[in-house]
């Protein structure tokens, strides 16, 4: 148990990086071609494009818990909170199709 600690730590550790970086030197492909290679490690074999989506699909549901009015996209903090709550939830998903 405590590899897969230690493997979802490095997701989280890897997207946080790349909330880090400047927007125009993101590389998505990278990120989540990273994450695919651990996810393997766990028999699951995942497209980093569909790995992505999915991470985008943790995002949204961040923003659908809160009223279009209350967005507040330009603020670092907000934007920090939902960054943070997508990890969260993507690394529920990546346990839920380990387990």
């Amino acid at each position: 148990m405590s590899a897969l600690r230690d493997d979802l730590d490095a997701i989280t550790a890897i997207l946080e990086e790349t909330f880090n970086v400047p927007a125009t030197k993101l590389n998505f492909d990278e990120t989540f071609g990273q994450i695919a290679d651990i996810l393997c490690r766990y028999g699951i074999v995942e497209n980093p494009r569909n790995l992505r989506f999915r991470f985008i699909l943790c995002m949204q549901e961040f923003f659908d818990g809160i009223p279009q009015d209350r967005w507040r996209i330009k603020h670092p903090a907000f934007v920090k909170q939902s960054e943070d709550f997508a990890i969260a939830r993507f690394r529920q998903w990546i346990i839920e199709q380990i387990t």
